[in-house]
């Protein structure tokens, strides 16, 4: 009946009609996103999980349980090791192997990445920019860190003030806007690092960006740039992009890579994975009052004696021990060493694991009674006193990734910027100890938010804090 009818009409009409029957329904789409469907299509997606090794429900909120009780099958991957997971199939290996993958040059980093977080979609460009431009990462945090000294102070008084009273402070948005200013002052200077705008996108985008890649993973690899387009949250995603491109343009000075792309990497891997860090061990200092007094006195001894320089911040060494048992006990994810297979691989044990396969390396021994005595509990003083044990002394630095320590990942890709992370760390730190009390917040009990892999620091409890009378003037020792 429709080509009777076209063919009744001049052909611009009937062209005209068949435009109007195409257009509307991509009209509703982009009036009405694909986020109104969302749950009817996960429904539906939902009814094929029956015939996978695992419920994917099972991977998205209890994914390390689901993998230690794999490994304590192991044998020849069987399906307990290949979950499917919210992207997909993905082959889990015990941390034993962790060395055997780190020197692989036929496991690729950078296509798990961009495969991973949707770096061909438009709106994610800048997780494609993490796994290209490490090169200018590592540069970039060799530098400037004392201007984050200054910033320390200015962004603390602004977001914690000098109230004097007891009073309750949401903590995560907090860290994460003083992280924000602190690592913008390094990467990009005075002026933009305090543009209310420009902070607000690098808090904002990685959130976004992370809850739009969520949605994305429903759908098959191949339709997610056509998906994007009508999604409201990859929207809001391609939308901060533009924006922070409109930011850092002027700046740039036309230097060879996408700059607004490559800041927004920073924000992902040098203020989100710093924040949910300090923000989980400002929890655990609110929980023992006699610790926050040990930092403290380490705190004024060594930068009355040492000041802000690099040995400073290495003889911080309880405080390093206290951060590494934080980092420990809550990684920011329980896996690490993500990769894909180039060509087929073996395995020491014989395991043959095929090209195109998807790898990630559990970090089932951060808990392991192997290697930490009573691991379950958490001991502030653990690594300081392992230094002592000959052997061991070398993974006992907060710096230093292991197999039985992955917070920094491990291998070739270890987190290039942990040296500077963990000074900028420690420099805030030494300033909330000298210049506040804190305790938790009265009804507030933390807890890790786990989605998949992940295992965030919680982002809605509160601390109460308190402004006080340092004993040194922080801002005055050079």
């Amino acid at each position: 009946m429709l080509s009777t009818a076209v063919s009744s009409v001049p052909w611009h009409e009937a062209v005209s009609i068949v435009g109007v029957i195409v257009l509307i329904p991509l009209v509703i789409f982009y009036l009405f996103p694909l986020d109104v469907w969302y749950h009817t299509f996960a429904s539906w997606k939902k009814a094929f999980d029956d015939e996978k090794p695992n419920d994917i429900n099972e991977y998205i909120h209890n994914s390390q349980e689901l993998f230690k009780q794999g490994l304590s099958k192991v044998s020849n991957l069987p399906d307990d090791l290949t979950p499917w997971c919210d992207n997909g199939i993905k082959t889990i290996l015990a941390p034993k192997f962790a060395n055997e993958i780190a020197k692989s040059p036929i496991l690729n980093f950078t296509k798990i990445i961009e495969t991973e977080f949707h770096a061909n979609v438009k709106g994610f460009s800048p997780f494609g920019e993490l796994a290209k431009r490490e090169d200018i990462f590592v540069d970039a945090v060799r530098i400037k860190l004392t201007q984050a000294l200054e910033e320390t102070s200015i962004s603390l008084r602004n977001r914690w003030t000098d109230n004097e009273e007891w009073h309750d402070l949401s903590l995560k948005q907090s860290i994460l806007e003083i992280v924000a200013q602190l690592s913008s002052r390094v990467f990009l200077g005075e002026k933009i690092c305090r543009n209310p705008d420009w902070l607000r996108i690098t808090v904002d985008y990685t959130v976004n960006a992370f809850q739009a890649g969520n949605k994305l993973r429903l759908w098959p690899e191949l339709t997610r740039p056509v998906v994007a387009y009508f999604l409201s949250s990859t929207r809001k995603v391609q939308h901060q992009l533009r924006e922070a491109e409109r930011i850092i343009k002027p700046v740039s000075k036309g230097r060879p890579y996408d700059p607004a792309a490559l800041q927004l990497t920073f924000s992902w891997v040098a203020i989100h994975t710093t924040s949910d860090m300090v923000t989980q061990a400002i929890y655990d200092l609110c929980e023992r009052q006699e610790l926050v007094e040990e930092l403290r006195k380490e705190a004024i001894s060594v930068v009355s004696s040492e000041g802000w320089k690099k040995s400073a911040m290495y003889k911080l060494q309880l405080m390093d021990s206290f951060l590494k048992e934080s980092q420990r006990m809550k990684p920011i994810s329980n896996v690490s060493m993500r990769r894909i297979v180039g060509k087929d691989f073996e395995l020491s044990d014989g395991t043959n694991i095929p090209k195109g396969v998807q790898l990630m390396v559990s970090a089932d021994w951060h808990w392991n009674s192997d290697f930490y005595e009573n691991p379950l509990v958490f001991d502030p003083y653990r690594f300081l006193k392992m230094k002592q044990i000959p052997g061991r002394e070398s993974h006992a630095h907060l710096v230093s990734p292991s197999p039985e320590h992955m917070g920094f990942g491990y291998g070739n890709h270890a987190c290039p910027g942990r040296f500077f992370a963990v000074n900028e760390i420690k420099i805030l730190l030494c300033h909330l100890l000298l210049k506040y009390d804190l305790k938790p917040a009265e009804g507030s009990v933390p807890t890790v938010l786990r989605y998949g892999v992940a295992m965030n620091s919680d982002p809605q409890a509160k601390i109460s804090i308190r402004r006080r009378h340092e004993e040194i003037v922080l801002e005055e020792i050079s």
